[in-house]
């Protein structure tokens, strides 16, 4: 009875392991490559370069700028929030983007861009000084699928 009882339970752990796979899976936004503008929700990015500070040998962490313009395809104004946009390394961890910068590089805060209009400038990740950047995920908002570049 009792191995009766642990085959079953084993059973179950399985099925919610897939469950989580499964959902993990369809929620995961499609990778599109760096070589054209991508959309999520109303807004349109395109990635139009990424470089990475080479971090000093006692440092922890490193910084990553990733360039891009982004067009408002709506009707309606959007915000342009850097937090929501995600840096994604070699193992998949995702770093939000700590600095929005205008065209000069210079910091500004979360931009509202209206209908039909265009930003174009940075985001400025922190990552481990170990790490690589493989793409970003882009987002219209906190909560929209998102969409990610592979960065080559």
């Amino acid at each position: 009875m009792l191995s009766g009882c642990l085959v079953a339970a084993a059973v179950v752990v399985v099925l919610v392991l897939l469950l989580i796979a499964a959902v993990a899976w369809i929620f995961k936004p499609p990778a599109i490559g760096a070589e054209g503008p991508v959309q999520d929700g109303k807004l349109r990015f395109t990635v139009t370069g990424h470089k990475c500070a080479k971090a000093a040998q006692a440092a922890k962490v490193r910084t990553c700028r990733v360039s891009l313009k982004v067009s408002n395809i709506g009707q309606e104004g959007r915000v342009l929030y850097p937090g929501q946009q995600k840096l994604l390394d070699n193992d998949d961890m995702r770093h939000s983007a700590a600095k929005l910068l205008d065209r000069a590089g210079k910091e500004i805060q979360p931009i509202r861009i209206g209908p039909g209009e265009s930003f174009t400038g940075g985001l400025v990740f922190e990552l481990p000084k170990e790490a690589d950047p493989a793409g970003v995920e882009l987002h219209d908002s906190g909560l929209s699928r998102g969409i990610k570049v592979v960065l080559g």
